[in-house]
């Protein structure tokens, strides 16, 4: 298995932002593992349930 990274601006999303699987579509619930870093970034890395695709998505939260 391998991990993509993927921007959250190019990870088709749904209702509440959920993202979608890059390789089926599928729509993703919950994340894996979620970071936060001090310079304002999550990280959300995802496993998919239908096709066991793995990729990480990132936001910015920008400066408060």
């Amino acid at each position: 298995m391998s991990i993509h990274c993927a921007c959250v601006e190019r990870v088709p999303t749904h209702h509440f932002g959920r993202p979608r699987c890059p390789c089926c579509g599928s729509m993703l619930l919950v994340a894996e593992e979620s970071a936060f870093n001090i310079a304002g970034r999550i990280r959300h890395a995802w496993t998919c349930d239908d096709c066991n695709h793995e990729f990480v998505t990132s936001i910015d939260l920008g400066p408060r």
